[in-house]
C-alpha cells in the first residue's frame, strides 16, 4: 500500500478526508495526520509517505512552503495534492511549479474528484520508482558509455592517464577535483531481495538522494552491488569525510524507510588523483565484509588493522586483455584470459572474499561492458532459479571458481553467436563522432581511445562494413561541410581549411580535388556561376 499524509489545521476536515473514501480498499494507507507544516515536515521524515495531501495555508509552514522544502530534500517523493479553502489563480500556478500533482478545492471536494488526484498520483509514484521514461538513445548512449568508463576507472583498466583524459573529454567528465573517494554499497536485505525491480527503483532512488547532499557519480554493477564515486571542489579532507558519511547515512536510513530496504557502505581511503581512484575503490571492497547491522557505513581508515589488509584480487593486470576481450566480442582472448584468471585462483592461496570479489569484477564487466549484459548472464545460468545471482549463494572458493568457469564457458560461446549488428553498432557510434567533430583534428587514436578499443581493431572495423578506410572518410565528411562555406564568397580558401581542422590551404586543396575531382577554387566559381545564371 502508498502511505499518505494529510496535513491540514482543520479537524473536521482531516475527519472528512478520512471519512470520504475507503483508503485500504484503494491501495492507500494514512500513516498520519499535522495540524500544521512543522509536524507534517516531522511526520514526513519519520513515515516517508509516498503522498501528502496538504492544505495550502497552515500555521508554521504552509502546504506550498512544505512541498517545496520537500522537492528540495527528498526529490521527487513525496508527491503533492494541495488542498485550499478557495480558488486562487495564484496559489495554484506556484503549487504546479512544485509539481504537485493536483489543486483541490475544499467545498467542491467529492469522494471521485478525491480518487482521481490519488490515481494520479499513484501513477506519479510508479513513474519515480520504476523510472519509466526512456533517455532517447543518444543520451543512451552517452550514458551506456559513462558507466563503461568509470567501471574501467574504478577497475584500472585504463593503459594510461591520457587514455582515460581522452574519454573523460569525450564524455564532457571531469576529472580536475581536488578529492575523490570511492565507495561500494551493497543491498543486504529488503524485499524480494535480488530481483531486478527492486534493484532498480533502489538504485535509482538512491541515486536521488545522495546527489542532493553531495557531488558524486552512481555507478551500477549487478543486481546486488553498485559503487559510488565521490568529489570535492574543495581541498578539505575532513570535511569531505563527514559530507561523505552524513551522505550515505542520510541516504541509507531514507531508502531502508521508503522500501525496507537495508544497505551497506563501504568507503575507501581519499585521494587527490583521479587515478588512484581505483585504488580507494580497492580499500571499500576489502572492508565490505566488516560491515554490520549496528555498523552499516564503514571508511577504510577507521578500521584498526587497516594497513594489514592484502590487497584484494588486482584485476589491473589483465586491463588490456579484459577490455579488449569484451570490445571486440573475440571468444579467443576472453577464454584466454579468463583460464589465466581461473588458473592463478587455483594455485594461489586464496580466501572466499578474495575470490567472490574476482567473480564479481568480472560478472560487473559482464553487466557493464557488453551490451544485453544482464540477459547474457542470466541465459548463461538459466539452469539456477536466481540466474547468474546464483553467485552469492556459493559458501566455499571451490564452488565461486566452479560458477566462474561456467560464466566463461557461456561467455566464450555467446561471443561466437554475437549478430554482427554488435560490431556494427561501433562503426556507427564512430561515424556519428566523426561528424560530430569535423571541424577538429581526428586521428585514428584518438577515435580508438575515445570508444576503448586498439586502433588496428576499429581500423579494420570500420573497413569492413563501410568499405572505406577512417582517413578517407574523415576527409570525405569534412570535404563534403566545407563545401558549403566555399559557396561563401567571403570567406577565404584557407580560412574554410583552417575552419575544418587542415593543417594548411596546400594539403586542403589536394585532399579537396582528391575527392571532388576539381580544386576548391574551382568549385567555388562553379558554384557562383551556377548561381547567377539561375
Amino acid at each position: 500500500m502508498l502511505k499518505v499524509l494529510i496535513a491540514d489545521d482543520e479537524p473536521l476536515v482531516q475527519i472528512g478526508l478520512k471519512s470520504m473514501i475507503d483508503w485500504n480498499a484503494l491501495g492507500f494507507e494514512i500513516c498520519g495526520t499535522a495540524s500544521n507544516g512543522r509536524t507534517a515536515g516531522q511526520l514526513i521524515e519519520e513515515h516517508m509517505p509516498e503522498i501528502v495531501i496538504a492544505d495550502v495555508q497552515m500555521p508554521c509552514l504552509s502546504g506550498l512552503e512544505l512541498a517545496k522544502k520537500c522537492r528540495e530534500t527528498y526529490g521527487r517523493l513525496p508527491v503533492f495534492i494541495i488542498l485550499s479553502g478557495y480558488e486562487d489563480f495564484h496559489y495554484a500556478k506556484e503549487a504546479l511549479s512544485f509539481q504537485a500533482i493536483d489543486y483541490l478545492i475544499k467545498i467542491d471536494l467529492t469522494p471521485e474528484i478525491l480518487v482521481k488526484a490519488l490515481d494520479a498520483a499513484r501513477a506519479e509514484v510508479a513513474s519515480v520508482l520504476n523510472k519509466n521514461t526512456l533517455p532517447d538513445m543518444e543520451s543512451l548512449n552517452r550514458m551506456l558509455f559513462s558507466q563503461r568508463f568509470f567501471i574501467q576507472l574504478l577497475n584500472n583498466l585504463f593503459e594510461n592517464e591520457a587514455q582515460c583524459k581522452t574519454q573523460a573529454s569525450s564524455l564532457n567528465i571531469r576529472l580536475d577535483y581536488p578529492l575523490y573517494c570511492a565507495a561500494q554499497v551493497e543491498i543486504k536485505a529488503g524485499r524480494e531481495k535480488g530481483s531486478s525491480a527492486l534493484y532498480s527503483s533502489t538504485l535509482h532512488m538512491f541515486e536521488e538522494l545522495i546527489e542532493k547532499y553531495i557531488s558524486c557519480r552512481v555507478i551500477p554493477l549487478d543486481s546486488r552491488f553498485f559503487a559510488v564515486l565521490f568529489y570535492s571542489g574543495s581541498q578539505d579532507t575532513a570535511r569531505f569525510r563527514q559530507e561523505i558519511s552524513s551522505a550515505l547515512t542520510r541516504s541509507c536510513s531514507m531508502i531502508y524507510r521508503y522500501y525496507s530496504v537495508t544497505l551497506s557502505a563501504s568507503a575507501g581511503r581519499i585521494v587527490s588523483d583521479i587515478m588512484e581512484a581505483s585504488a580507494s575503490y580497492y580499500d571499500a571492497k576489502q572492508i565490505s565484509s566488516y560491515a554490520s547491522e549496528r555498523q552499516n557505513i564503514l571508511f577504510f581508515d577507521d578500521l584498526p588493522d587497516s594497513g594489514s589488509l592484502h590487497n584484494v584480487f588486482n584485476l589491473s593486470i589483465f586491463r588490456k586483455d579484459i577490455t579488449r576481450a569484451f570490445e571486440e566480442l573475440d571468444e579467443n582472448a576472453l577464454c584466454k584470459t579468463l583460464d589465466g584468471i581461473i588458473d592463478l585462483l587455483l594455485k594461489e592461496p586464496v580466501n572466499m572474499a578474495q575470490a567472490m570479489d574476482v567473480s564479481c569484477s568480472i560478472l560487473h564487466f559482464t553487466l557493464t561492458l557488453l551490451s544485453s549484459g544482464g540477459e547474457t548472464a542470466d541465459r548463461i545460468f538459466d539452469s539456477q532459479p536466481d540466474g547468474y545471482r546464483s553467485l552469492y549463494r556459493q559458501k566455499n572458493v571451490k564452488s565461486v571458481i566452479t560458477w566462474l568457469q561456467t560464466l566463461k564457458a557461456g561467455l566464450c560461446t555467446e561471443f561466437q553467436s554475437r549478430p554482427v549488428s554488435q560490431k556494427n553498432f561501433l562503426v556507427e557510434n564512430t561515424k556519428k563522432y566523426i561528424e560530430e567533430h569535423l571541424t577538429e583534428r581526428i586521428s585514428l587514436t584518438d577515435l580508438a581511445e575515445c570508444f576503448h578499443v586498439s586502433p588496428n581493431y576499429l581500423s579494420q572495423l570500420f573497413k569492413k562494413y563501410t568499405d572505406t578506410g577512417i582517413s578517407k572518410y574523415i576527409s570525405q565528411k569534412k570535404i563534403e561541410a566545407s563545401m558549403e562555406l566555399l559557396k561563401q564568397p567571403e570567406l577565404k580558401i584557407y580560412e574554410v581549411a583552417d575552419r575544418f581542422g587542415f593543417e594548411n590551404a596546400f594539403y586542403y586543396n589536394k585532399v579537396f580535388k582528391r575527392v571532388t575531382g576539381v580544386s576548391p577554387k574551382e568549385f567555388r566559381n562553379n558554384s557562383l556561376n551556377a548561381k547567377l545564371s539561375e
